[in-house]
């Protein structure tokens, strides 16, 4: 039948299916403007996406034909897991544990394409030729370290084979996700992906990732990626919901990423675009990184069960020196004392349990104790999980539910976890198809407070001098206090309830329409929905406390919702030795966030609520929401297998940009050339040179999130003047000029394969940076201006660098393969241009020492230092104290001390199996970069570090704390590390009943070894969360665990 009089029938049949459009887009069209007060100028694009989802064509039905057929290896054994598709339709399978495959296909008689693929298998394409009902094609699988015929993952649903890009993609499947010693996707990504730094904020049970590809790119938003689930973008937001975890200082992002929410298990494969060559598909969101998750679903085939437990045990990796040398200098007890108030210039009194006595500087006996033993303890947890999958030729669907369980190495805390997930997928017909899923969590923690704050477990061990029994209670069975003014660690653990609660919603529905052969058109409606709630409690202290002795309570409310749209429309063909493949997409998102906090204080004895406070402070609410839309245009063109070039532009708009410059032009371009596929390469035959590759590309990216939805605008505060309501001016003024970051990425890259494809190596170096002074920094103005900061854009910031990646398959046999992989990378991040010659301090609650100054990395460490002598050491008085560096009027001087960004980044695996035996590692690392060790500083401040001690012992010079306590270069630290990330051993277990068609035990480690010479618990850890600037800040927070995990595995 001829495409004319398709489109004919088409045209007849579809009345109803645009009548039922009409109804449908009124009612989301009513939806979106009741929840949208901004201008409804781009409100004739909504309707593009619902008229391609009801564009459903009916065609008429061919011959069905059954093909099946046998997939192996070289050596001749089976080869499970490879996709075989009938090209140009979606109609395939994929080969199970024995190789075999086999499915059902409506197409004409004549001669047809059924290609193979497989993740380490290079691509195999066979005709065969259909005259009846069954048809058989068996396929041999060549092995491809470098995965070139690999099709990837670039867009919400756009596809294309590894060797088109000219650009980098990086892959991790489903295997290298398990058996990793981590619920958290992030956590199981460390080591796997080359140029990316990602890094364990927190060792808390909840704690977040962060995840940094080729450096930071800005101050002011998130240097995160943008993460998108099965072609649906969804929030990675990291919001505080407890109030005791925030940054005293304001400018931290502790807490919990929403990546947290998702269940590795139900993971199929991770695709990464770590630079601006993401920009033709998602543009303003593109500067960071594009990490693409798709998750699992069903096959063709009978009803299959997997099903997976696990025992999983935490404990301390390594614990910091305190000292419990018995003296110390002065009294031997504090409890309840304060300081003399009396005449006089000097101090010269203390009343120590009330009875004044003279300040002494002698040596006395005390009892010293380890607190670490009072906080810290082995954690238990659990990891279940069943999934149910199957399919006939028409329909697939996959269901599956989780359990995560997990106490952390801190007394009384945890993290509790439920999945459920379900995706089915529908043909309609040879031309149709349509798919849809939901994945449902809903997650609980009991925390404490995470660094930044003396009142931390940490940092309540860290500031109490350790001569007090933590222990100790009244007659009324309370804790006792300890240093004044102090919380008693134990306190911390027992009495303040930090609680958080998430529902979260994540659902799509998409649609696959090929009416013709090489016409693709894909809608995707997406959804990601879900609260978050978090409460405190601090009852009221029997002492005098630190913290909220008089009680404390709050409560805090998040709700965010997300909508995307998205419109993707293919055609390709391929006339003679050339290909074509054009590729347009449109995509509408609106984001509402809202937020609820309330609190008090000066609690009733017995009261825990809000409604108990004698002090009930203002409740305050939150809304913000926005918009962006986009539609790009790309074009490859292709010659043969040998080269690919690219051209793509998009256009996107927000209603966060300037009312005159709403949409912004981000355009790439790229380039392949695939060397060995051309005619001369092949004539050599040459087996110790198997394949080569040259590749470049070049894109102009965005970060929308540096711009708040309000920093256009000027905003008032309400206030009072004489009792009588007013309302006063922000001192954050806006700025209807204000643009988003663009970023402007180019990079080249070869891939080459060795010894019959056994050994590949991938090389890439790149140049991003900011263009245009479009760097936002919240600028600080001058008082006459009527504010105190203004968000602008003012400077530039480069990230410079390059990536090589190495994997080898030295034996690969029946019954004994090993597998070898490894990545070193090198970036250089650099602020080449900024509004302000001097440094732009970063408050945060261990010290103003982060900063931003022009001509150096983005919040390197800066601030006082020792004075050098003539052989560069540290310069000394004659009592032997170090003498700090000061200017001729005796201002103390300040440098550059460090940076917290790596000059290295590192990893190397292994896997080894014999026959059903399988063992493997991972190691990572990163070096060169410093750690501000403020934690360092805070235990020789008390008397219970190594420094002080030996000040008591007399090995040091006395006053010597004091000489260095204030000079912050003495804070900072070596950061550099490599980690035996994981270890793991698992054996696959005979089949023991007719059910069971697979079952395999592991045991798996993780962070099992630090190398590293950093005094505190961990230089990974970071007190500033996710920040973009603070980094490399040791404050306080929960030092990473060492994790055990026993694991059962089995299909039914």
């Amino acid at each position: 039948m001829n495409v004319q009089v398709a489109i004919r029938r088409c045209i007849a049949r579809c009345a109803g299916y645009l009548r039922l459009s009409v109804s449908f887009f009124s009612k989301y069209q009513n939806f979106i403007d009741m929840t949208n007060p901004l201008k409804k100028q781009h409100r004739r694009w909504k309707a593009l996406p619902l008229i391609f989802l009801f564009l459903a064509l009916a065609f008429p039905a061919m011959t069905q034909v059954r093909i099946s057929g046998k997939v192996t290896a070289t050596d001749g054994s089976p080869v499970p897991g490879i996709t075989v598709q009938l090209t140009g339709t979606t109609t395939g399978g994929s080969s199970d544990a024995t190789g075999q495959y086999s499915f059902s296909a409506n197409i004409r008689p004549g001669t047809h394409t059924l290609e193979f693929s497989g993740i380490g298998f290079r691509s195999v394409r066979k005709a065969i030729t259909v005259s009846g009902d069954a048809v058989s094609a068996d396929a041999v699988m060549e092995e491809d370290v470098l995965n070139m015929d690999e099709v990837v993952v670039i867009g919400s649903s756009l596809r294309q084979s590894r060797k088109q890009l000219g650009n980098t993609v990086n892959s991790v499947n489903a295997k290298q996700l398990v058996n990793t010693g981590s619920g958290n996707i992030g956590a199981a990504l460390q080591g796997k992906v080359p140029g990316a730094q990602i890094t364990q904020t927190s060792g808390d049970p909840s704690g977040g990732i962060s995840v940094r590809m080729r450096g930071t790119s800005t101050i002011k938003g998130s240097s995160e990626p943008l993460y998108v689930i099965d072609g649906v973008i969804v929030s990675n937001s990291t919001t505080n919901v407890t109030n005791m975890n925030v940054n005293a200082g304001g400018s931290a992002e502790l807490g919990t990423n929403r990546m947290a929410d998702i269940n590795p298990n139900d993971i199929e494969r991770i695709d990464v675009i770590p630079g601006a060559s993401a920009s033709a598909i998602y543009g303003s969101r593109a500067s960071n990184g594009v990490v693409l998750i798709t998750t699992k679903s069903g096959k063709k085939g009978e009803l299959k069960v997997d099903f997976g437990t696990s025992i999983i045990t935490n404990s301390l990796r390594k614990k910091v020196y305190i000292s419990e040398y018995g003296k110390q200098f002065g009294s031997a007890s504090l409890r309840l004392g304060n300081i003399s108030n009396g005449p006089g210039n000097t101090i010269t009194y203390i009343r120590p349990d009330g009875q004044e006595r003279k300040l002494s500087v002698d040596l006395v006996d005390v009892t010293r104790y380890d607190y670490q033993d009072q906080i810290f303890h082995t954690g238990l947890g659990t990891d279940n999980y069943v999934s149910i999958s199957g399919g006939t030729d028409k329909t697939k669907y996959y269901f599956s539910g989780g359990y995560y369980y997990n106490q952390g190495i801190i007394r009384n805390t945890d993290f509790r976890r439920f999945n459920f997930k379900t995706r089915v997928e529908q043909i309609i017909n040879d031309y149709i198809t349509i798919s849809g899923g939901i994945a449902y969590t809903n997650s609980f923690s009991h925390e404490k407070p995470n660094g930044n704050v003396f009142w931390s477990p940490i940092n309540a061990v860290n500031i109490t001098n350790n001569i007090y029994n933590i222990e100790e209670r009244d007659a009324d069975g309370n804790l006792k206090n300890v240093e004044p003014t102090r919380v008693n660690p134990l306190s911390v653990i027992e009495d303040m309830e930090l609680t958080q609660a998430v529902s979260r919603t994540i659902s799509d529905l998409q649609v696959k329409i090929r009416p013709v052969k090489g016409l693709s058109i894909d809608y995707i409606l997406g959804v990601d929905n879900f609260s978050q709630e978090g409460n405190n409690l601090i009852e009221r202290y029997p002492y005098i406390a630190a913290q909220e002795g008089l009680g404390y309570v709050s409560s805090a409310l998040v709700n965010s919702f997300l909508i995307n749209n998205d419109v993707n429309i293919s055609y390709s063909t391929s006339p003679g030795n050339f290909s074509s493949l054009t590729t347009a997409g449109f995509n509408h998102q609106y984001q509402k966030i809202t937020g609820l906090f309330n609190e008090g204080r000066d609690l009733l004895n017995g009261i825990t609520t809000i409604n108990g406070a004698a002090t009930r402070l203002d409740p305050r609410y939150s809304y913000d929401q926005r918009q962006v839309f986009g539609g790009f245009l790309q074009q490859t063109f292709g010659y043969k297998n040998i080269a690919f070039l690219t051209a793509a532009a998009r256009i996107d708009g927000s209603t966060s940009f300037p009312q005159d410059t709403r949409t912004y032009f981000y355009p790439k371009l790229s380039a392949s050339w695939n060397i060995n596929e051309m005619g001369f390469w092949k004539d050599m035959q040459r087996s110790w040179f198997s394949s080569a590759r040259l590749r470049a590309s070049w894109g102009l990216a965005g970060n929308l999130t540096g711009i708040g939805t309000y920093d256009r605008f000027s905003t008032y505060l309400s206030g009072s003047l004489n009792g009588i309501a007013t309302y006063n001016l922000n001192t954050a003024l806006g700025n209807q000029l204000v643009e988003p970051e663009r970023s402007s990425e180019i990079e080249f890259g070869t891939d080459l394969s060795f010894l019959n494809n056994r050994l590949g190596v991938i090389f890439t170096v790149y140049n991003k940076r900011i263009v245009g002074n479009s760097l936002l920094v919240d600028r600080v103005l001058a008082p006459s201006s009527g504010g105190s900061t203004r968000t602008e854009n003012v400077g530039d910031l480069t990230n410079k660098g390059w990536e090589l990646g190495i994997n080898a398959v030295p034996i690969s046999g029946k019954d004994f393969s090993w597998n070898v992989g490894g990545s070193l990378s090198r970036n250089k991040n650099l602020v080449t241009s900024s509004s302000q010659v001097t440094p732009i301090a970063l408050a945060n609650a261990a010290g103003s020492v982060s900063v931003i100054l022009a001509g150096e990395p983005l919040g390197v460490f800066y601030g006082n230092y020792f004075e050098r002598d003539a052989k560069g050491g540290i310069a000394v008085d004659s009592e032997g104290r170090p003498i700090a560096a000061l200017d001729a009027q005796k201002v103390l001087l300040r440098r550059v001390l460090g940076s917290p960004h790596p000059d290295w980044l590192l990893n190397f695996s292994n896997t080894l199996a014999y026959k059903k035996l399988t063992f493997s590692f991972l190691i990572d690392g990163a070096l060169g970069q410093e750690v501000f060790n403020a934690d360092r500083r805070t235990r020789q401040g008390v008397g219970i570090g190594d420094y002080s001690e030996r000040e008591i012992k007399g090995e040091l010079p006395r006053g010597y704390i004091f000489a260095v306590y204030n000079t912050e270069e003495w804070r900072v630290e070596d950061g550099s590390y490599v980690k035996l990330r994981e270890v793991s051993l698992s054996l696959e277990l005979p089949s023991f009943a007719k059910f069971i068609k697979s079952s395999s035990v592991s045991l798996t480690g993780r962070n099992l070894i630090s190398w590293d010479s950093y005094d505190g618990y961990d230089p990974e850890t970071n007190a500033g969360g996710n920040s973009s600037v603070l980094r490399g800040i040791d404050f306080g927070n929960v030092p990473i665990p060492r994790t055990f995990q026993l694991s059962l595995r089995a299909s039914f």
